[in-house]
Parts: C-alpha cells; structure tokens; sequence
C-alpha cells in the first residue's frame, strides 16, 4: 500500500472512530443519565487522555517534518513546524495539568490561588479577576479556529499576499474532508447541549489537527 493510500485509510478509520466517541457520549447523556456522561468526560478519563494522545501525536508529526525539511534546508518551514511542535505540546501538557493529578505532586502557591482548579495550568488561571479559559483559550480560540477552517483556503485563492505567505512558511491548511469532519463532529456536539462540551470539542481538534498535519493540503493544486 502506498503512502497516499495509507493516508486515507488512517483518515476514514480516524474519522470513524471519532464519531464512535462523540456518538457514545450522546449515547450515554441521553439514555444513562447525566452522571454517566461526566464519568466519561471527567478529569484524566478516557476523552481526556485521548485528547491529550492525539496532540502529542500531532506535535510528533511537526517534529518528523521539521528533520525533514532540514534535510531540504528550508529555514522557514522548519520555523513554522518547530512553533507547531512546540505549541501542540504545550497543549497536551496544559490538557492534563503536566501530568499533576497522575504524579501526586502539589500546585505551588501562586497556582492555588489563581487557578480556578487549585492546578498547575495557564489555561484556568484567573487574572485581575477575568478567567484566561474563557477569554483566550475560548473565544479567541473560536475565532482562530473559524478563520482556519472556513475562511483560510478562499483567502488564500482570493489575496496573493496570503498565498505567497501561506506558501513561504508552508503552513498546513486543512483539506476538504478536514473542514467536513470538523463542522460535523462539532455539530454533533452541540446537540449534547451540556456545559462540558467543551471536552469533546477539544477530542475533535485532537483527532482532526493530527489529520491535517499528516496530510496537510496543497495549494497549489487545491
């Protein structure tokens, strides 16, 4: 089996699989009950931890890219992939608290009284009394995420200018399917209609962002 073909089959079995899991958290709001589903969703579960799995993976992606991309002695694009190896990292260290709640160790002071879960995370810290998780790690999220997944490709086709930079720092833009897989999945999660959504939201941007960096779109063809 080729590499393109191998490709698809991890996508179809990944798209898959990710509708199983929002599929089964419906499933278990529904008919379980509301306690069920927070089982399912809660701190250092099994949505947790796959998200956190698939951000690693995505930041392992960026660094196989960069080696890659050294060897065609591309500056630029090194600096593009190095930044996303860091920041996807950096995602799946905040997803689970680097790790506290496994290892038992204790939130220094400063992070038991600025964050709203007593844990060592940027993202639930509360400045001048504003919550960085909505602010940030929310709304400016959501904008980002939708200039991304529904504006990025027709600005890039429409204004030469973000073509060229899009081409100069080869950044990934997603694929069709990419775009279809996130509008659905994410559809899907709003219809749950809890206040923890947000955990399965973040399980789509895991599975969807290794998609797109494994198979980023070109476009110049695309």
């Amino acid at each position: 089996m080729d590499t393109k073909k191998l490709i698809k089959v991890v996508e179809i079995v990944l798209g898959t699989a990710l509708f199983i899991f929002i599929g089964y958290g419906m499933y278990l709001k529904q008919f379980k009950g509301y306690d069920a589903f927070q089982e399912y969703i809660r701190e250092d579960g099994v949505v947790e931890y796959l998200t956190t799995f698939f951000l690693i993976f995505s930041s392992l992606v960026c660094i196989y890219r960069i080696f890659h991309y050294r060897k065609m002695k591309k500056p630029l694009w090194i600096l593009t992939w190095a930044l996303l190896a860091l920041l996807f990292f950096f995602a799946a260290g905040e997803e689970i608290s680097w790790g506290q709640r496994l290892t038992g160790v204790q939130s220094s002071e400063f992070f038991l009284q600025h964050n709203i879960q007593g844990e060592t995370n940027i993202h639930n810290l509360v400045v001048e009394g504003k919550n960085l998780n909505i602010m940030i790690f929310s709304r400016l999220m959501f904008l980002c995420l939708f200039i991304y997944f529904v504006l990025s490709r027709l600005l890039v086709w429409k204004i030469p200018f973000i073509h060229n930079l899009v081409e100069k720092f080869n950044l990934p833009l997603p694929r069709i399917q990419h775009i279809m897989l996130m509008l659905a999945s994410n559809s899907l999660v709003i219809l749950i209609d809890i206040t923890r959504q947000s955990e399965l939201h973040e399980l789509s941007f895991g599975f969807i962002f290794f998609m797109i960096f494994l198979n980023p779109a070109r476009i110049s063809k695309e």
